[in-house]
């Protein structure tokens, strides 16, 4: 602390502190009409006080940020905990939040009535699914609790946030998650004789059990062919590439995904046809033109001809329904569960457990009737 004499005949005390953000040097003062001991001591503890005040103004308030800006800050370090097929997603997703709640909109005016209001937005006005609204609302709080841990804000708003879902009256049954014998023949029958790549990339998701980004991101180096076994060990990175861009992913969608399968005879006959197919190139699964076949473009071939397929409204046609037929397969010849989640690679699935379960007690019926025959 030092002193200065004002032109009044006064005195200014003046102490220097460090301000926490920036580093630099800051004053404050006090004015005191004489400099004996006393006032000494009094300006003393006066500066003192002020300067623990705006240290302790300084490090609880928060710091103004953009919710825009935000999001970017926050997704930048997402990048680097999720597989890209899953952030890709993410920032898709998020595009409409982001318009919604305003480019201009700081994070610390968002409260919990202006996220429920475009949660309810969404379910109500885009009549978008509770699931997929549900998906949102957690991209969201991700976003939030990220700017609470940065200090930006000081209490999460969605903390208070209550979604009013709708209630929905459709109930999925599990047999609509996989497909029948007659259905399956029936999509492989006509395929082969109208896409046989496509045909030969259905089949092999039915005697592999595997997801769709994983089959279509094997390498043909990752066929062992003298013992048999596929290795897998990513997907396919497509979204927002240009075709000549598409490459493959170092991991696949879960740890458990990570895996060796044993391949059956047919698999192997496929395999043997691909190469024939697809002289060029490094992956199994190519169109005719030597580039990756992208899910994309499977699942809108499954929709455009469901019809001329005969598979039922009703009945989940997507390239993943093959993966949960392979698992009713499986569960139908009586593979214990355990072996069936380590073959497809699932950690823990509530719906291979409900198709398990479903399949299985359909063969207990079976047996109570067949014991009638005895």
């Amino acid at each position: 602390m030092w002193i200065e004499e004002l032109p009044s005949g006064k005195y200014k005390y003046v102490e220097r502190y460090e301000d926490p953000l920036t580093g630099k040097s800051k004053r404050v003062s006090v004015i005191k009409a004489n400099k004996t001991r006393q006032t000494q001591k009094e300006a003393s503890y006066i500066l003192n006080n002020k300067i623990a005040t705006k240290i302790r103004e300084i490090k609880s308030k928060p710091k103004e940020i953009k919710f825009i800006d935000l999001y970017d800050e926050w997704f930048n370090r997402y990048k680097k905990q999720v597989a890209e097929s899953t952030y890709m997603s993410t920032n898709n997703l998020m595009k409409a939040v982001k318009a919604d709640i305003g480019e201009d909109t700081l994070i610390s005016r968002i409260d919990s009535r202006l996220i429920n209001e475009i949660l309810d937005k969404y379910l109500y006005d885009k009549d978008l699914s509770n699931k997929y609204v549900a998906i949102i609302k957690t991209k969201i709080n991700l976003v939030l609790k990220y700017a609470l841990r940065k200090d930006y804000i000081t209490v999460n708003p969605m903390d208070k946030v209550q979604v009013d879902y709708k209630k929905e009256f459709k109930t999925v049954k599990i047999k609509d998650k996989y497909l029948e014998d007659t259905e399956y023949e029936s999509i492989i029958s006509f395929t082969m004789a109208h896409n046989e790549r496509y045909g030969l990339l259905f089949q092999w998701l039915y005697l592999t059990g595997m997801r769709p980004g994983e089959a279509t991101a094997l390498l043909k180096t990752d066929v062992d062919i003298e013992n048999a076994t596929a290795n897998i060990n990513g997907t396919l990175l497509y979204r927002e590439r240009k075709i000549t861009d598409v490459a493959k992913s170092n991991r696949t969608k879960t740890a458990a995904g990570m895996r060796v399968i044993d391949l059956s005879n047919k698999t192997m006959e496929i395999y043997q046809r691909l190469i024939e197919l697809n002289h060029n190139g490094e992956f199994l699964f190519q169109t005719n033109r030597g580039t990756p076949i992208l899910i994309t473009a499977i699942n809108t071939y499954l929709r455009a001809h469901r019809d001329q397929m005969g598979i039922p409204k009703e009945k989940s046609l997507s390239s993943h329904i093959f993966r949960h037929t392979h698992i009713s397969k499986l569960a139908e010849i009586g593979t214990p569960m355990y072996v069936i989640q380590d073959r497809v690679g699932h950690e823990d699935s509530k719906l291979t457990q409900q198709i398990y379960l479903h399949v299985t007690q359909g063969m207990r019926e079976k047996l109570q009737s067949d014991l009638e025959l005895l």
